[in-house]
């Protein structure tokens, strides 16, 4: 394992009692754990190093590599010597408010890229023009979740790039991987969710008009709700309302389990097979990914293909 910090290799100066990955394309940034020993008759003595917050930490193995992150908070306690870790700067957890007119979805995406230091990538999306986009007290991670959302998009920060992408696109790609039911360490869980939605209606007032645009799922448990975000068409409203109900729909089937190795990440299909797990069975996407990057081991969480026209 290598453990760089601020660039340093400081690999030959520590022992590493535990260090967990959590890799996230729901719209969080993903996370880092260290826990070194705090001995100062040992080799690792992290009283040397000035090590704040704010500080750069990377750690690299043979099958994994958690990327560039930053130091987000710091514990003594126990023999233990605590670091944990954010993809992002803590500036990008600052709120304002700010009004856009005529900007497309990629300015408004280089722009958060921008004010949290990161550089943007973007695969299979459209880019929408919206004529208003009010920002209203949020902080830049939030915001764009949101209005991913609106546009069925996953975002994803990883080694100081703002990664976003067309989900249906990444969901409809070939499968990296086969799980069958000896390759999980233990019992994998399955769950379904009660939250799912039958209908969703927007109702919008402009400066010279009401939009009113109501989709369905056809799935007749799920309940309708109603909903006022802003719009400027009819077309929009509708884009708006059926990725409001996939986000929801989406996650009607999970599943969560422990593999060995390092080799899937968030992002990704993996086909799940096995009589033994009868309807739940089948293509999933991976959203979550925690690996465990000492003992070589995964938990992976995933969703069920979202069956519909979302």
């Amino acid at each position: 394992m290598q453990i760089l910090i601020d660039g340093k290799d400081v690999s030959d100066f520590v022992t590493v009692g535990s260090c967990i990955h959590e890799d996230s394309v729901s719209g969080r940034s993903d996370a880092l754990s260290v826990s070194f020993n705090d001995d100062t008759d040992s080799k690792t003595n992290w009283r040397e190093w000035n090590l704040i917050k704010g500080t750069e930490i990377e750690i690299h193995t043979e099958q994994f590599e958690s990327g560039s992150m930053y130091v987000s908070r710091i514990s003594v306690a126990d023999g233990r010597f605590d670091v944990r870790a954010q993809s992002v700067q803590n500036r990008a957890w600052d709120e304002s408010t700010q009004s856009y007119e005529d900007i497309s979805f990629f300015e408004l995406l280089q722009e958060g890229a921008k004010a949290m230091g990161l550089t943007l990538e973007t695969y299979n999306l459209k880019n929408y023009t919206y004529q208003c986009v009010i920002r209203l007290k949020q902080n830049w991670p939030g915001f764009l979740k949101q209005r991913c959302m609106l546009e069925g998009a996953g975002i994803k920060i990883y080694n100081k790039k703002l990664i976003v992408f067309d989900e249906k696109s990444f969901e409809s790609s070939s499968p990296v991987g086969t799980i069958n039911v000896e390759d999980f360490s233990c019992q994998p869980e399955f769950v379904t969710s009660d939250d799912v939605l039958r209908a969703v209606h927007n109702r919008y007032r402009t400066v010279d008009r009401v939009i009113d645009t109501s989709v369905g799922s056809g799935i007749a448990y799920g309940k309708g709700v109603e909903v006022e975000v802003s719009c400027s068409s009819i077309g929009e409203s509708r884009r708006f309302t059926k990725n409001i109900m996939r986000e929801k729909n989406k996650n009607e089937y999970r599943a969560s389990g422990v593999v060995a190795g390092c080799e899937f990440s968030a992002g990704i299909t993996v086909r799940l097979v096995g009589s033994v797990w009868g309807s739940f069975a089948g293509i999933y996407f991976v959203d979550r990914v925690v690996t465990d990057m000492l003992h070589q081991s995964q938990r992976l969480f995933m969703r069920k293909l979202i069956v519909g026209d979302y």
